[in-house]
């Protein structure tokens, strides 16, 4: 079983002890949620990172983060701070593959903003918070060290 993480309404969600996910039938979005005692069916559309999950008639929009991303992404929350500005930054040395945001775009939790590919492998950098594109410091072809600024988020 991987680690996931679900962030709702732009906060990660707790994890509620003991309850697990499980597909009941993937091609339909079905699940089931379950902690021992309780059980609920949930629908899950969507695809990637971003679902929506309808539980009791409620549709709620959630960003899915693997254990790695989201490791990453309170690495670069703590290094970049909380408030005014988050700085991305390239994790490994790579390449630039393509740049999906400009100076000025609104970007979302776990939105797209990058691809790098270090050690022969393809790494879509997402954004670690909500907000405004500041500035663009790359673009597609650019090597990058780790470390160097991929770009800021006000």
């Amino acid at each position: 079983m991987s680690e996931l993480q679900a962030v709702v309404a732009g906060q990660p969600a707790a994890p509620a002890e003991g309850w697990q996910f499980e597909w009941s039938d993937r091609r339909l979005g079905i699940a089931r949620i379950s902690n021992g005692e309780q059980a609920e069916v949930i629908l899950v559309e969507g695809s990637g990172s971003r679902w929506v999950v309808t539980l009791r008639g409620r549709r709620i929009p959630v960003v899915v983060r693997t254990w790695r991303e989201r490791v990453l992404a309170e690495a670069e929350i703590a290094s970049g701070g909380t408030g005014g500005q988050a700085e991305v930054r390239a994790t490994l040395p790579g390449m630039i593959l393509a740049v999906a945001v400009k100076e000025g775009d609104e970007v979302h939790e776990g939105d797209p903003l990058v691809t790098v590919e270090a050690m022969k492998m393809q790494n879509e950098v997402r954004a670690p918070r909500s907000g405004r594109v500041g500035a663009v410091g790359v673009e597609p072809g650019q090597p990058v060290a780790a470390g160097a600024l991929i770009l800021r988020i006000d």
